[in-house]
C-alpha cells in the first residue's frame, strides 16, 4: 500500500504516519519495531498485545537495540480505554506496561505518550483516537489532501 500511495501522491516521505486500532493496533507496533524507518510517527490504539505477547517483546527488545544506535527520532501515541481494564485480554494493563518500558528509551530516538480515554470501550475509543492521532501529524494538511487520511488509517485495522 505504502509504495502505491507515494507513487501516485505527492507526499513528504519524512512526515508519514501509521494508524491502527485493536489488531490494527498491534500491527503499528510490529512495524515500529521491526522496520522502525518505515514511518515516522506511530499510532497504536488499543493494541492487541496479549495476541502475542512473548512476540512483541522480542520485537520491542530488537527496537531497544536499534533505538539506541540510531539518531532519527520517532513519535509513538499507545492508547486504551478505560472500560477495558477488566477485561480478560488484560488490554489497559498491557499497554501501560509497554509505555513504562518505551518512555525509558533515549527521547531523542523515540517520542513516546500513553493516552487512556476515560469512560470508553473497545469500539467507543476510535472518534477519540483518529482525531489526535491524525491532528498531531497533519496540521497543515491542504484539504484536497484529506481523503487520503481515512482509507489508509482503516486499512490497517485489516
Amino acid at each position: 500500500m505504502k509504495p502505491r500511495v507515494e507513487r501516485d501522491y505527492a507526499i513528504d516521505r519524512k512526515r508519514q504516519a501509521i494508524l491502527g486500532h485493536s489488531l490494527g493496533g498491534l500491527f503499528v507496533l510490529q512495524t515500529l519495531f521491526t522496520r522502525p524507518q518505515t514511518f515516522q510517527t506511530y499510532v497504536a490504539g488499543n493494541p492487541s498485545i496479549h495476541w502475542n505477547p512473548r512476540l512483541i517483546r522480542e520485537q520491542e527488545d530488537w527496537f531497544r537495540i536499534y533505538a539506541e544506535q540510531v539518531d532519527e527520532k520517532l513519535n509513538l501515541l499507545i492508547t486504551a480505554g478505560e472500560l477495558e481494564g477488566a477485561h480478560p485480554s488484560r488490554m489497559t494493563e498491557n499497554t501501560r506496561a509497554l509505555y513504562e518500558r518505551l518512555v525509558l528509551l533515549p527521547k531523542d530516538a523515540l517520542q513516546v505518550a500513553c493516552k487512556e480515554f476515560e469512560g470508553e470501550g473497545h469500539v467507543s475509543v476510535l472518534p477519540g483516537l483518529i482525531k489526535p492521532g491524525i491532528a498531531a501529524h497533519v496540521t497543515d494538511m491542504k484539504p484536497s489532501e484529506a481523503r487520503l487520511l481515512l482509507p489508509v488509517a482503516f486499512l490497517a485495522r485489516l
